[in-house]
């Protein structure tokens, strides 16, 4: 199998705003004279002091893997049944290209610690390939020669459980037999290039009592990412109205609608014709799976029975830090709009990616999928 090319987005980080927690009708919101934000989401990374994800991961496939991991059998496990006292556990993507840059001080990272036969019993590493299958890992392990396993984590499940923030994102995880867990030891975001630095932190942890980590560490404060899009509110409701008014008819009812997660629905209803017709839409912000990609913002509405009817980009990017074009664009919305939104939104790299643009496309897909949860809610509320 001919490998695939890695490359994607190297943008700078796009700028952090803080939250402001309140959710209320933008009835309520003009008639107090200002626009509050209703946008913005906060990430809280794990933290050394925690104690790591209880998530099922695949088992690998090969014999010699299982048995450098220490896992007895089964089609799943968990990073607390690893054997060693030190598992450094490693947050990456395979079209990342801060993941990409790391790949190879890794591979020197584990040569060092496989040379020497004390310190290989002790230590282990593992990598959690978050938003890939088993073949990106595959070739991605074939193009930069990783020695040590990758596990799929398709779904972003030990991702969200983890913070759901930037990749790569290096987890140093403190084995504790007598409580059956895994404990957070550190944490670091981004590329580590301190190799020697950082084996010998793992070697001090694996000598330190679990117990004396956790005291130490919690009172470590919690890193917090937060998301907003770079346009107002004002400007975001401009864009809605636009789009909820794009056919004809007038515009009434307009509000929003609160969701358990802290995310927004705007909602109105058009009259034309003799005809009603209540409308939706969402603001979709995700941070990308790579630390120095450009966070994703769009706006996508939707009709009472599900049905996507517009995409409409905020802030889209590609590789080299350069805005999506209209064929870009075009592309996006031949592939999402008529699906509905109670439908599982998977993604297939090959097929769904637009060029240079594979991060940002999956986190589209990504935020496309939280719309089988805001559909059940929103059928609950009694608006669908």
């Amino acid at each position: 199998m001919v490998p695939i090319i890695f490359r994607e987005e190297v943008p700078t980080m796009s700028k952090r705003f803080v939250l402001i927690p309140v959710l209320l009708s933008l009835g309520m919101l003009l008639f107090n004279g200002g626009l509050t934000d209703l946008r913005a989401q906060e990430k809280t990374l794990i933290k050394g002091g925690d104690t790591f994800p209880e998530i099922d991961l695949k088992t690998p496939a090969e014999t010699k893997e299982k048995a450098y991991l220490g896992i007895p059998g089964g089609a799943r496990f968990r990073i607390k049944d690893l054997k060693g006292r030190i598992v450094l556990v490693e947050i990456m993507n395979v079209y990342c290209a801060a993941c990409q840059k790391q790949a190879p001080l890794f591979n020197q990272l584990f040569a060092l610690i496989q040379s020497n036969p004390a310190v290989r019993k002790k230590i282990k590493m593992i990598g959690i390939a978050v938003g890939n299958d088993d073949e990106e890992v595959k070739s991605f392990r074939t193009a930069f020669q990783v020695p040590y396993p990758i596990i799929p984590d398709p779904d972003y499940i030990l991702h969200a459980a983890v913070g759901g923030g930037p990749t790569p994102f290096s987890i140093i995880v403190r084995m504790d037999p007598r409580a059956k867990s895994a404990l957070v030891a550190d944490a670091h975001l981004g590329v580590n290039e301190d190799i020697e630095g950082l084996l010998r932190k793992m070697q001090s942890l694996a000598r330190m009592d679990p117990a004396a980590i956790r005291e130490k560490e919690e009172k470590t404060k919690a890193r917090v990412l937060t998301i907003k899009p770079p346009i107002s509110e004002e400007e975001i409701q401009a864009k809605v109205q636009e789009a909820f008014t794009e056919g004809g008819g007038r515009l009434s009812g307009w509000d929003t609608v609160a969701l358990q997660n802290g995310r927004v629905i705007y909602t109105g209803v058009i009259e034309k014709n003799g005809e009603t017709r209540r409308l939706f839409a969402q603001v979709v912000s995700e941070l990308p799976t790579c630390d120095v990609c450009h966070d994703t913002h769009f706006i996508y509405t939707f009709e009472a029975g599900g049905k996507i009817l517009q995409f409409i980009p905020i802030q889209l990017s590609k590789y080299g830090n350069e805005e999506w074009d209209e064929a870009d664009i075009a592309k996006m919305r031949r592939k999402i709009i008529g699906r509905y939104i109670y439908q599982p939104f998977p993604f297939k790299a090959k097929i769904d990616a637009v060029t240079s643009a594979t991060i940002t496309s999956a986190a589209i897909y990504r935020g496309l999928n939280e719309g089988q949860r805001m559909f059940k809610e929103l059928k609950g509320k009694g608006l669908i």
